[in-house]
């Protein structure tokens, strides 16, 4: 019998290079990308379960907003909020409506993006290392960067790193933390939100 000639292919693997191609890696999703596909206020109140909708009902009635504030941020041009939240964080509850509030009044356009869904964008804005929520993005008229700001104004941070250490010990329960960020919430009114964005801004 006539032996057969050997294969080109022999256990060089050549077909599969040949008939198969590498997947090309995803590029990236750009910020105007996230914003054009993000929730509206309304639409991502309508993800809220009754008692979360009760919460943030009543901190967007308590907000109190500053006009000065409110001016501060139109002079300095068009810009557009995307926020990086989810329905269930409880500092989201306190933080959203203010933010929603603060710049409905300026005039900026508002859009959610779910954490959860969108890991690839909350890991460019990591906090210490962690993906804590929300992040508050602010771009401009061309969907770049200003700054951001989150996940909490300073004085609720502070509560939490200041007790991080011994929550780490089991000194304390966690829960009796956040209680007191929530405490600083209720009394606060978004006072502080608002003035920090504001500092923030009339450094643009």
């Amino acid at each position: 019998m006539a032996s057969q000639p050997p294969s080109e292919n022999y256990g060089n693997g050549d077909v599969s290079e040949r008939h198969e191609h590498p997947q090309q890696p995803r590029r990236p999703m750009q910020l105007r990308e996230y914003f054009d596909i993000g929730l509206t206020v309304d639409a991502y109140a309508q993800l809220l379960d009754e008692d979360q909708t009760d919460l943030h009902q009543m901190y967007e009635r308590r907000a109190c907003l500053d006009e000065d504030a409110i001016k501060v941020i139109r002079a300095t041009g068009q810009h557009h909020i995307l926020v990086v939240t989810e329905p269930w964080c409880g500092d989201s509850l306190a933080i959203f409506p203010v933010i929603a509030k603060l710049f409905t009044a300026a005039r900026c356009e508002v859009r959610v993006i779910r954490r959860d869904e969108h890991t690839d964008l909350i890991d460019q804005f990591l906090t210490n290392g962690g993906r804590a929520i929300p992040i508050v993005i602010i771009l401009d008229d061309q969907f770049e960067t200003r700054f951001h700001w989150g996940p909490r104004p300073k004085p609720a941070q502070d509560i939490i790193m200041d007790h991080k250490a011994a929550i780490a010990a089991g000194e304390i329960d966690k829960a009796d933390v956040h209680k007191q960020v929530r405490a600083f919430y209720a009394r606060d009114h978004g006072k502080t939100i608002v003035a920090e964005f504001a500092e923030a801004f009339s450094r643009l």
